[in-house]
């Protein structure tokens, strides 16, 4: 997996409670539910579902899953000082998301055709990358930083 992009945001708030449908401090619900909108524009069919890890836009189900992990990150002392109920405010989180592409262990003759060659699964994978870097940027207020 690439580590995607990152960035800050007074566009994205976090809702109290929204962690547990993920983990404690797992947050990325507005991020998500904003880039399901804007996937919805471009063709897609998504769906907004929590993770263990964050949330994650669906974007095609096939005979691979295409989709975006959205997240956000959290300083040290954000973490240490977690309260459940009290989120940090959006704009004080480094946002994150990436795309991917994955073929189930369950879609067998999936599984076999991307083994043969098959199977595409560069060029959806790319599309998606390209359609997200074109949806971040065009919104202003979004501001690429470096990994934390």
């Amino acid at each position: 997996m690439e580590s995607g992009y990152w960035f800050k945001s007074t566009l994205f708030e976090i809702e109290k409670h929204e962690d547990e449908d993920t983990n404690p401090g797992c947050y990325g619900k507005s991020l998500a539910t904003w880039l399901s909108t804007e996937f919805a524009k471009l063709g897609y069919e998504t769906e907004v579902i929590p993770e263990d890890w964050g949330w994650c836009v669906m974007c095609v189900y096939d005979d691979y899953l295409l989709w975006l992990g959205c997240g956000a990150m959290q300083s040290e002392e954000s973490l240490e000082n977690y309260e459940e109920g009290r989120p940090p405010k959006g704009s004080e989180v480094v946002w994150h998301v990436f795309p991917q592409l994955e073929v189930p262990f369950f879609k067998f003759s999936s599984l076999i055709n991307k083994w043969l060659g098959k199977l595409d699964v560069e060029t959806p994978l790319e599309n998606l990358k390209n359609e997200l870097d074109k949806v971040l940027r065009a919104e202003n207020n979004i501001q690429f930083c470096d990994e934390p």
